[in-house]
């Protein structure tokens, strides 16, 4: 005959709460995982975002540096910021006021002015 060893309630209980405190530890540390990954997720994000942003930048750059490395470009800057020109030229600097003058005319639309007196009103101020 078989005897059934009877089971004590303090033993199953113990069993119950070492199985229950196991089972928050890893729902705890699943729920904190989870996150974290979540939170990889998040700076990928940004890292890509950054990456599309310099990538812009780059090709813009390497536009200015094919604009920057021409002759034209160049010469366009020595000439505007370094006030020099080429061998045999002449540089002439009109007062700005008198460059944006109307020139007088009468009602018709013609000048009124023979050509000389406006070249001497030019030189004169």
């Amino acid at each position: 005959m078989v005897t059934k060893k009877p089971i004590n309630r303090f033993e199953n209980k113990w069993y119950r709460t070492t199985i229950l405190i196991i089972g928050w530890m890893l729902i705890v540390s699943l729920a904190r995982d989870v996150w974290q990954i979540r939170e990889g997720f998040g700076r990928i994000a940004e890292a890509d975002r950054r990456l599309a942003l310099e990538e812009a930048r780059n090709i813009s750059l390497k536009e200015k540096l094919q604009l920057v490395v021409t002759d034209e470009y160049k010469e366009k800057l020595i000439r505007e910021k370094l006030n020099m020109q080429k061998a045999g030229e002449v540089l002439v600097v009109m007062p700005g006021k008198l460059a944006s003058e109307a020139p007088i005319t009468s009602e018709e639309g013609e000048n009124t002015l023979p050509n000389w007196e406006k070249w001497w009103a030019l030189i004169a101020n």
